[in-house]
């Protein structure tokens, strides 16, 4: 589901339909449309009527990247029941294969546009595809895997969150990269734009004061142009393209910080980048929706000093923690209506401090979810359990998240929940551990 909306948000297709290979046979297993709910009830492709299966058929054979601009008009493809039927106008059809394994196609499409597809969104849904096919291969292996020994599960465990990280981490890094290069441009550009616009301005100004009767058809022209109004907004539009120059440099920064590789031994860290990095990656679920008002995200940071620490692996415990506390959320908001939300906010309310009782650094993540019961509570860190629906939960974050905090770090990961009044995840971890103590 969350590759379908990755997907989905980033290429400006309508519909998104994802195809796997179960036993040599190709099925729809997931589809997302503006019209109606995902499908996550796998069917043979064939019989789906759901695809131009002529497109995927070439796409099969080729095992390359489809990209057609104005699909109907195709002749090549005139004959497909699916392009008579519903004449879509981009489509792109892109191999999901994983170190020389075909494992399945991801069919995009927009209805409303020709040429919707463009070699960027191409480049970045080839990157996301590629990372994609690493993930869904290791979650086949992964669900073959359920009868081997205890310790083979643990080694599965370590897989997954390599694998898991290494992907989003790649992305993002990837992503980073490419936003840098553009971004300098613009910056730089903007300071010489603006410097150039200021001297055009005096000049103007200068030429107005010298030949304060510059002829009719000049006034004219600078009447209907609005030139004092111009001249007024100008400098503003500049600024605010610096503004937004700024926050896409902040944003950069963070998705680097998100995708620090971890070392062989732990390096300085900021905690608080870490947690901020995560929001951001987070933030599409967080926004404001059809059904919900935005999520509420409280931050109460105490002073916390740069820890030794592994960066990536925290950064992936905050991720699952966030993660579920959206979750939570949204499983609270079932029969709500927006009104009802917006008259008691969905909030995640994030702590920091130093105990130094303990000399330990403490981080919280509450929300005011509809909270746990206490059989409920008593499983959660358990490996493979999970109170979600299939397809949407692996029962691997939590006790990957524990592993992380008690194993690598000397820490203790611990939840306070009752049923009505939300829940919170308390991170404790001895300063000694993190290589700093206080005197």
């Amino acid at each position: 589901a969350n590759l379908m909306q990755v997907a989905k948000e980033n290429s400006g297709a309508e519909t998104v339909v994802l195809m796997l290979f179960q036993e040599q046979i190709l099925m729809l297993t997931a589809k997302v449309t503006p019209q109606e709910a995902p499908q996550i009830d796998p069917i043979p492709i064939e019989t789906s009527n759901a695809v131009p299966l002529s497109i995927v058929n070439k796409v099969k054979h080729s095992q390359e990247a489809l990209v057609l601009d104005n699909a109907s008009q195709e002749a090549t493809f005139a004959g497909d029941a699916y392009l008579q039927q519903y004449r879509p106008q981009s489509i792109l059809c892109v191999p999901l294969v994983n170190r020389c394994q075909f494992i399945g196609i991801l069919y995009l499409e927009n209805n409303q546009v020709a040429g919707a597809f463009t070699s960027d969104r191409v480049e970045l849904l080839s990157l996301l595809c590629s990372q994609a096919a690493i993930s869904l291969e290791n979650a086949r292996l992964y669900q073959k895997s359920q009868d081997y020994t205890e310790q083979l599960e643990q080694t599965q465990l370590q897989l997954v969150q390599s694998e898991k990280m290494a992907s989003i981490g790649q992305l993002t890094a990837g992503i980073a990269h490419e936003i840098n290069n553009p971004v300098g441009f613009i910056s730089g550009n903007l300071t010489y734009a603006s410097d150039y616009i200021q001297d055009l301005m005096k000049l103007l100004n200068l030429y107005r004061e010298t030949f304060p009767q510059p002829g009719e058809q000049i006034e004219t022209e600078i009447e209907e142009m609005e030139l004092d109004y111009l001249s007024e907004d100008l400098p503003r539009l500049i600024n605010s393209m610096q503004e937004g120059i700024e926050r896409i440099t902040e944003i950069s920064k963070s998705m680097r910080t998100f995708s620090r590789s971890d070392t062989v031994a732990k390096v300085p860290f900021n905690i608080h980048e870490g947690i901020d990095s995560t929001l951001l990656i987070l933030k599409h679920r967080l926004k404001a929706n059809e059904n919900r008002p935005e999520i509420e995200v409280v931050k109460n940071y105490g002073e916390l000093p740069e820890i030794k620490c592994y960066p990536g692996q925290l950064n992936q415990v905050f991720m699952n923690l966030i993660a579920n506390a959206i979750d939570a959320l949204e499983e609270s908001n079932i029969g709500q209506t927006f009104e009802d939300i917006e008259a008691t906010p969905n909030q995640i309310i994030i702590t920091t401090e130093i105990e130094s009782k303990n000399q330990q650094i403490i981080i919280r993540i509450r929300d005011n979810g509809m909270g746990m019961s206490e059989s409920v509570k008593a499983q959660i860190f358990e490996h493979l359990f999970t109170t979600k629906g299939v397809g949407k939960g692996t029962g691997l974050g939590l006790s990957i998240s524990r592993q992380i905090v008690v194993e690598k770090h000397g820490g203790k990961l611990t939840c306070n929940s009752a049923l009505g009044e939300g829940t919170e995840f308390v991170i404790s971890c001895p300063l000694e551990d993190l290589g700093f103590a206080l005197h």
